[in-house]
């Protein structure tokens, strides 16, 4: 393979998965964030790139949001929602437990919507990218949950666009939300 086949492959795989996602399911993940109190964040390895992404976004646009574990995340409960990415783990198990044990609501977004995790979940988002190659997953090319991971940062992207038209949020207020202290030239500034 070269560089431009495996460009169009990847690209496809994405499109594939993204386009598979059910927009009824995709409008009740927007409601659940925007009715919440708190959104809580979780995910693990890769995974956990695009939670960290997503959080940064949903904060630009004044959506209290925390990264379950980091030291800054405040207790979760009543009114709080807690997103899990990918939730095939005994971990994410765990965290989705002890989060519904505290009274908060549960949305997954994962390829696998009928396992325990979903069964406790309020809702799940299936995003049908390749975890472990099985039936229900988008096949890959990439190695292990590759697809998944990428789809999931170009999923909660999108999301965070729908939720900016909603709120209507522009793209130059989340500017204004973002740090200031990375030094920026003045021409970029």
């Amino acid at each position: 393979m070269n560089y431009n086949t495996l460009v169009t492959e990847v690209l496809s795989e994405n499109r594939q998965v993204l386009e598979a996602v059910a927009p009824a399911e995709v409008e009740r993940f927007l409601q659940e964030i925007l009715k919440a109190k708190t959104v809580h964040l979780y995910a693990m390895g890769r995974m956990q790139l695009s939670v960290r992404a997503f959080a940064m976004r949903l904060k630009h646009m004044g959506i209290d949001t925390y990264v379950v574990y980091d030291t800054t995340s405040p207790a979760i409960g009543p009114g709080d929602l807690l997103i899990g990415h990918c939730a095939v783990t005994n971990v994410e198990l765990n965290v989705a437990r002890l989060a519904k044990d505290a009274g908060a609501r549960i949305a997954l977004l994962t390829a696998h919507p009928d396992n325990e995790h979903g069964q406790i979940a309020d809702l799940c988002v299936r995003i049908p990218g390749q975890i472990f190659g099985g039936p229900q997953e988008t096949k890959s090319i990439q190695p292990m949950a590759s697809l998944l991971e990428q789809s999931l940062f170009l999923f909660t992207d999108i999301i965070v666009m729908l939720l900016m038209e909603r709120k209507g949020v522009s793209a130059a207020s989340m500017q204004k939300s973002h740090t200031n202290l990375e030094g920026l030239p003045g021409a970029f500034a």
